[in-house]
């Protein structure tokens, strides 16, 4: 069974630890890869902050938590819920 939680309560040290342990980073403000570049979204082509970061079922994807993102991810990947 498919368990999810919500990320947005979570504390910039946690949110960092959980990044971290998915292949990420942060500089602080936004989401970064290992390199140190911005996670850029792919469905509004915009960084991820790192206050706004969401992370669906069935991916290691960060997108922004926007309407059109979560919409997007959605209908690219019906079967994610």
């Amino acid at each position: 069974m498919l368990e999810t939680i919500s990320i947005k309560g979570l504390s910039t040290e946690e949110k960092t630890l959980l990044l971290s342990e998915l292949g990420f980073g942060t500089d602080g403000v936004y989401v970064t890869d290992v390199d140190g570049v911005r996670v850029i979204d792919d469905y509004i082509d915009a960084p991820v902050l790192l206050e706004n970061m969401m992370i669906l079922p069935g991916s290691v994807k960060v997108l922004d938590n926007n309407p059109l993102s979560i919409a997007s991810y959605l209908e690219e990947h019906p079967d994610a819920f």
